[in-house]
């Protein structure tokens, strides 16, 4: 191929109109002019200026428009490439765009094509009508590592609708703090007991405590942890052991009515079910234990034996009820909390506990015989009416003082299980002592039965209080059992006590 020396050499001393420079990148932008001839409008020939006669140079075209065009060229590996512009100020952010990917390695931007170009002015008008200043790489970044995670039948979108799903736009950002006070507050107005509105302000209160999150937030695995993770009562941390599998169910199912509440109240969405990915905890017959004849004599002896504290000489003595009904009637803790002296019927041919269906935990009435040994206990401190325990948790009294003062390692629901295994051993028949706990009969039989034996069923109802005479003394050690009001004097040994 020949080339023409004098257009060559016309290239040669071509130079550019402009440098853009980054580092040591060039970028030269040429400019030239490009003219649009007239043509005829029938024809669509160019017209030419009129020569006068004679004359050998060719003709010049006829002018229509003439603009000033603006070449950006680089080399992309081998390749030139020219981008053309009519605004020099668009050339030169070209130009500057290129000289700053080519400084910077980013050569493959320089390959774009047209249709590229435009996918990502569409992604990036896309970006900012969202949130203007997000960056297009990062997008694009998070959007790739959240798909890469999910399974390749999962698309974002589905994950999307899930999470939606579960946390619906509009919903009350309520803590769970203010939900459970919500909660108590309406139990309340609706005329639930106290002892009820007492369990649901220490435990759910605990969990409050726990969780200073949103309600929508918690998950089922965070309250299985939390409720795994309790320890029993107690002032020696290595005495302290994980709650019983039945206290631990009990503590769900409370959490399970908050967040049923919350759903009412329209704070959760309606199929919303992270209480049911929490595990219910094993409950066997190895938590059934019972407390001996001598144990239940010491725990009665703790109550009637004084002891100084904060420099005052005291008794439990208003525990012997809570005791004597616990361990001889076999009624729940919470059922004696709510029990009222009305209720307790000593006089008449039938003595019995009346155990109204707002008060049993089966929601269901029933009574319970007083054997005459419970009778003997009771009969100095029944009123006509009123409640029968003052205290407002006198299942603590039990095992925080107590069984410590007697030295009887606590059994949790002990009284209760002792009740129910020594009435079946002594009566044995399963339905009736289904019907005076409360419990069902196959309960009874598969938990209690062969539990104890007869002579020591026998042993536990014969427990009766201690007789004293009037008058008498007695040493910090001896048990005895004082009248209801009776005052307390301290004699000069501070050993013994006078009545």
């Amino acid at each position: 191929m020949k080339i023409d020396p004098e257009k060559a050499k016309k290239r040669k001393n071509t130079k550019p109109f402009e440098v853009v420079k980054q580092g040591s990148i060039s970028i030269p932008i040429y400019a030239h002019t490009n003219v649009i001839p007239q043509r005829n409008p029938q024809t669509g020939t160019i017209l030419y200026e009129t020569q006068p006669s004679g004359a050998t140079s060719k003709p010049k075209a006829l002018v229509k428009y003439a603009s000033v065009i603006y070449t950006v060229a680089y080399y992309q590996g081998t390749k030139r490439i020219r981008q053309k512009f009519s605004d020099i100020q668009k050339a030169r952010r070209e130009a500057g765009l290129i000289a700053i990917k080519l400084a910077n390695g980013e050569s493959e931007a320089l390959k774009l094509t047209g249709a590229d170009r435009a996918d990502y002015i569409r992604a990036i008008q896309k970006l900012r009508a969202w949130k203007t200043g997000v960056d297009l790489n990062l997008a694009v970044t998070d959007y790739v590592t959240a798909v890469r995670r999910l399974p390749e039948y999962v698309s974002l979108s589905d994950v999307l609708e899930y999470y939606l799903k579960r946390h619906p736009i509009g919903l009350p950002k309520k803590t769970i703090r203010e939900v459970v006070d919500e909660l108590i507050a309406s139990k309340s107005n609706a005329g639930k007991s106290d002892v009820y509105i007492k369990d649901l302000t220490l435990r759910l209160g605990a969990f409050a405590n726990s969780f200073n999150i949103p309600i929508s937030t918690v998950s089922g695995k965070q309250i299985e942890e939390y409720i795994r993770a309790l320890k029993t009562i107690g002032s020696d941390e290595s005495q302290r052991r994980s709650l019983a599998g039945r206290t631990q169910n009990n503590i769900r199912r409370l959490i399970g009515t908050l967040f049923k509440f919350a759903i009412k109240r329209g704070y959760l969405p309606k199929d919303h079910d992270e209480i049911e990915g929490v595990e219910k905890a094993t409950v066997d017959s190895s938590e059934i234990e019972v407390f001996s004849p001598d144990e239940l004599k010491k725990l009665f002896d703790a109550c009637l034996k004084p002891v100084k504290e904060r420099g005052k000489w005291r008794t439990r003595e208003e525990m012997i009820p809570y005791l004597a009904i616990a361990a001889f009637c076999g009624l729940r803790a919470a059922e004696i909390m709510r029990l009222d002296w009305s209720e307790i019927h000593l006089t008449g041919n039938e003595r019995f506990v009346e155990i109204k269906a707002g008060n049993a935990k089966t929601a269901s009435r029933r009574t319970v015989p007083i054997t005459d040994n419970c009778a003997a206990w009771l009969e100095k401190y029944s009123l006509t009416s009123g409640p029968v325990i003052n205290l407002s948790r006198a299942d603590k009294q039990l095992f925080l003082y107590l069984a410590e003062k007697s030295g009887v390692p606590w059994k949790h629901n002990g009284l209760r299980h002792s009740f129910i295994s020594y009435r079946l051993a002594l009566i044995k028949d399963v339905g009736q002592v289904s019907l005076e706990a409360g419990n069902s009969p196959g309960m009874v039989f598969k938990h209690y039965r062969q539990l104890v034996r007869e002579s020591e069923a026998q042993a536990w109802f014969s427990i009766v209080p201690p007789k004293r005479e009037k008058g008498a003394t007695f040493t910090a050690t001896t048990s005895f059992k004082a009248a209801a009001n009776t005052k307390i004097e301290v004699a000069s040994t501070g050993s013994k006590l006078q009545f």
